[in-house]
């Protein structure tokens, strides 16, 4: 399987945001933080609110 990255299993740094719409829930997009904008397409994580849950409270 082909990679993106030279090392695939070195850990990223991740952002994200919230995109705050007061007619539809709100929606967390997480993206690693040092990528191209190519790279950046396809590699970016999306969930609205109400998919995730506080890991300490799922313990």
């Amino acid at each position: 399987m082909n990679s993106r990255f030279e090392n695939p299993a070195e850990k990223r740094e991740l952002s994200g945001v919230v995109v705050e719409n007061p007619n539809t829930p709100n929606v967390c997009v997480l993206y690693p933080a040092a990528v191209t904008d190519e790279q950046l397409e396809t590699m970016w994580i999306r969930a609205e609110e109400g998919d995730y849950a506080c890991v300490e409270n799922s313990r």
